[in-house]
């Protein structure tokens, strides 16, 4: 095993278990410098008076199946940001007012950030945890007006095989 790759089995923790998966993905958004804040589940759950801070961070396992040495996870991860008004002086006598190409909000700025905290996570899943490996095209979809509360940003589904050459059980029946 290379030195500068994370090992999946460390101290003895298997990550193969739900738990631990959640909390990979919980503990490297939590990490990263840009994310404020992390929540586990379905997105379109949160509250945004609990959250006061953004980007926010999301992590939900929305399916599974078990292989004989392996657990493949579909996991959806969501990286958002509250929509803010960009102040648009008026200008001229007319009392005219231009908008930019891109609106009179920061949601291509929010795109342009969440997608490069997405790419971020992804990348340090795939090439620096050994026993980890994401075994399709890792889709992405920005949004917008998906939520109620205001925020945009990216979501990003892919499947992620988690090796395990434990036993899965961890009874004997």
């Amino acid at each position: 095993m290379s030195e500068n790759r994370t090992q999946i089995v460390k101290n003895d923790l298997n990550y193969s278990l739900y738990y631990n998966v959640i909390n990979y993905f919980r503990t490297i958004m939590s990490n990263h410098p840009q994310i404020e804040a992390v929540t586990q589940g379905d997105i379109s759950d949160i509250d945004t008076e609990n959250f006061p801070i953004y980007p926010l961070g999301n992590v939900m396992i929305s399916t599974t199946s078990i292989g004989e040495s392996y657990t493949d996870y579909t996991i959806d991860l969501i990286v958002a940001d509250k929509q803010k008004l960009k102040d648009n002086e008026s200008q001229g006598q007319t009392n005219r007012q231009s908008k930019p190409f891109y609106g009179d909000d920061d949601v291509v700025d929010i795109h342009a950030n969440t997608f490069a905290i997405i790419n971020d996570l992804t990348a340090y899943t795939a090439k620096n945890i050994d026993g980890f490996e994401i075994t399709n095209d890792i889709s992405c979809q920005p949004f917008q007006e998906r939520l109620d509360n205001g925020l945009a940003g990216w979501s990003a589904t892919f499947n992620l095989r988690v090796h395990n050459d434990r036993n899965r059980c961890l009874f004997f029946f």
